[in-house]
């Protein structure tokens, strides 16, 4: 399939399978007779991968240490579930400043009613 019918059917533009393509993710597809690149169902298989692992914030480098044990299904799979043991890791840290920084508004907010004018604004002119 050449490369618009691979952008549709994994809901990508054809600029990001193209950088994907040039960052590694994908192995380079065989050509037509007229330069035209022609991908396979392999392609479409890793792409939908890599847009699973995008939807849940994993990055590009991590992405292609997964698609290389994806390829090798004789290894162990510790590290897919390492890497995502780390994912919630730093989720679980994200929202624990996520918590503190609401509590910062929070007393911040109490500060003015929002009926004052700016010079005596208690957010303002702390």
């Amino acid at each position: 399939m050449k490369i618009g019918e691979l952008a549709e059917r994994v809901g990508l533009k054809v600029e990001t399978i193209r950088f994907y393509e040039k960052e590694g993710l994908l192995c380079s597809p065989h050509r037509s007779t007229g330069n035209y690149r022609i991908y396979s169902e392999h392609h479409a298989e890793d792409l939908a991968f890599v847009v699973f692992c995008r939807g849940i914030d994993i990055p590009l480098v991590e992405i292609k240490s997964l698609l290389r044990l994806k390829h090798s299904p004789e290894e162990s799979c510790e590290p897919v579930t390492h890497a995502i043991d780390q994912k919630l890791l730093e989720i679980d840290q994200r929202i624990n400043q996520l918590k503190t920084l609401r509590t910062q508004l929070r007393s911040i907010r109490e500060k003015c009613n929002g009926r004052n004018l700016i010079q005596n604004c208690g957010i303002i002119n702390q």
